[in-house]
């Protein structure tokens, strides 16, 4: 009888822990502002969904017109936009003028449709803090955004 209450309190202690863990990490996010511009719906329903999930004050933009009005009067921590649509609407530029104005620095995550490697160096030349590949990984959306905004130790510019 001893070692079954032994063992339950052991399964009690790691589903604790195992809770508390999951209630960080949907909280890691908390209090950060991000910007998504993404022309395609779904996908940028799933990157609001991953970012909302964990804490992030999200605000979404099919056009980059829109997404540039939204920097101007609410500039975000952290912007998600494509490397094409950088490329071509020169938005790195608008965000960070709108970061000079707002004094704070606003952090540009590049996304990219395969895992190519012009598409990192793309992404670097456009002033991107980091890059992101499509399929985008959960995991690999949180940690490298609590990364570029100081939530976790390690710290790493830019990341392929």
């Amino acid at each position: 009888m001893i070692l079954y209450s032994g063992y339950l309190k052991k399964l009690f202690v790691v589903t604790v822990m195992y809770v508390e863990k999951q209630v960080i990490e949907k909280t890691s996010l908390r209090g950060l502002s991000v910007l998504v511009i993404e022309s395609k719906r779904d996908e940028r329903d799933l990157l609001t969904y991953i970012l909302e999930s964990h804490g992030a004050a999200v605000t979404s933009s099919a056009s980059v017109n829109n997404a540039v009005a939204e920097l101007v009067y609410h500039p975000p921590d952290v912007v998600f936009a494509s490397v094409q649509a950088l490329q071509q609407c020169d938005i790195a530029e608008k965000i960070n003028v709108c970061a000079s104005k707002a004094s704070k620095e606003i952090f540009i995550i590049g996304v990219v449709e395969s895992k190519r490697n012009i598409y990192p160096l793309m992404a670097e030349d456009l002033n991107c803090h980091a890059c992101i590949c499509k399929p985008l990984d959960m995991t690999e959306v949180v940690d490298l955004v609590s990364t570029l905004a100081g939530r976790f130790e390690q710290n790493y510019c830019f990341m392929m």
